[in-house]
């Protein structure tokens, strides 16, 4: 996952200790037009021709800028609010002398708002552009600073901010929007905490589920010799709910090695449910050793594509329509990926069963700053399609799950 702060601080840390090496000259400027794009890595080498003036050359993922810079930007094709998005860094030897520093934004010469700052430190710059002012070619952006420095005297750079990245966003996309998600994602963690009633403190609990995490023990588990990323505990809930549930078939995204489809096989074996099924989606086939295993040909289908892929969607939507269906999803974890296949996925949940979000631990215990499948949970069951659903606490009577406030039970 990138992050958007190491790369300031990285800059920073350069430019507090003094400035960051002076380059010997100005990259030059590609001979050919440069293809549309509305969002720029900044320290990339090929997005010169998109810098259309106050910036120095790349030094790693950010450069340099001077007091006003401007970048060449394709307006996005959205009929959704559109904002401009710069992040950025302001480094505490410039700090110390302005006291404050205001910066300004202007599209196609229209000014869009500004923000005043007072210490050093990474930041987001986040204004909402008015559609008209985009327009339907390409899109000047300048932005301002009131003051700028010239650490190697008159004659010397002019230097303004740390720039990282630029461009436009809608606003799900923005990075304001995953920080307040990533901010409702641990208060929801601590009202989970909370609900569950239980005799250890919120503290106590949180500590084990961060040290088991940190143990890495789940790392290096097989199931009859098959790799298996998952937390035993976890595991051990799941086939007490496929015992109480009995589903027809359990759909699971994200297979890997398909150390857990196995075990989802030999739990319904076990139960006598031979008419029951796995299936089991991810966008690489790394299935070959759990194939070996004759309840494997038994039991599992595999679905070779992305779990969010209509037509993958479509097929599995038609083979468990009218049955008993369980759901756990287990794939790509960030927040837009989780809750686009909640929407996809919760309808196909039967009354009284489970739609199993899992890792919902990595943004609220394991990377708190992060915004993943508990901000996804949270939104989905902010909608019309959640609120057929519950959080069924009762799964985390073991403290330490993977899947805090992810173990949601569709009512009946």
């Amino acid at each position: 996952m990138h992050s958007f702060g190491a790369t300031v601080l990285q800059c920073l840390a350069l430019a507090t200790a003094g400035y960051c090496q002076k380059p010997s000259q100005l990259a030059k400027r590609a001979p050919a037009a440069p293809a549309p794009v509305s969002w720029l890595e900044l320290g990339r080498k090929d997005i010169q021709p998109h810098l259309v003036r106050g910036f120095h050359p790349s030094e790693g993922p950010w450069r340099w800028t001077e007091q006003v810079f401007a970048v060449s930007l394709a307006p996005l094709v959205t009929s959704e609010e559109v904002y401009l998005e710069l992040n950025f860094g302001l480094a505490e030897i410039h700090m110390k002398e302005w006291g404050l520093a205001t910066l300004s934004a202007r599209v196609n010469g229209k000014e869009i708002g500004s923000e005043t700052y007072t210490k050093n430190g990474q930041y987001t710059f986040l204004k909402r552009v008015p559609r008209e002012t985009l327009g339907s070619g390409k899109v000047t952006v300048e932005f301002a600073l009131d003051k700028s420095a010239r650490p190697d005297g008159p004659s010397g750079r002019q230097l303004g901010l740390v720039a990282a990245s630029t461009g436009f966003k809608i606003n799900e996309h923005t990075e304001t929007f995953r920080q307040e998600q990533a901010r409702r994602a641990r208060e929801g963690y601590q009202e989970i905490l909370r609900n569950r009633k239980l005799k250890l403190d919120l503290a106590r609990q949180n500590e084990l589920m961060k040290l088991f995490h940190e143990l890495d023990v789940w790392k290096h588990l097989w199931f009859q010799g098959v790799e298996i990323i998952k937390n035993p505990l976890d595991l051990w809930m799941m086939q007490q709910i496929i015992y109480e549930v009995r589903p027809d078939f359990i759909i699971e995204t994200g297979t890997w090695k398909g150390g857990s489809a196995l075990y989802w096989a030999h739990t319904l074996h076990g139960l006598g449910m031979e008419h029951a099924r796995v299936l089991t989606v991810d966008i690489q086939d790394q299935t070959q050793a759990a194939r070996a295993y004759p309840l494997w040909n038994r039991y599992v289908q595999f679905f070779h594509g992305s779990s969010t892929d209509a037509q993958v969607v479509s097929r599995i939507a038609e083979m468990v329509k009218g049955k008993r269906v369980l759901v756990t999803l287990d794939s790509d974890h960030t927040m837009n990926h989780v809750l686009n296949e909640l929407r996809l996925y919760s309808p196909l949940v039967s009354p009284g069963s489970y739609l199993v979000t899992e890792d919902t631990h990595m943004d609220s215990v394991t990377y708190p700053g992060y915004a993943g499948p508990t901000a996804a949970v949270n939104r989905f069951l902010a909608e019309p399609a959640g609120k057929l659903f519950e959080r069924d606490l009762a799964r985390e009577a073991m403290v330490m799950t993977f899947n805090p406030g992810g173990w949601l039970r569709r009512k009946r």
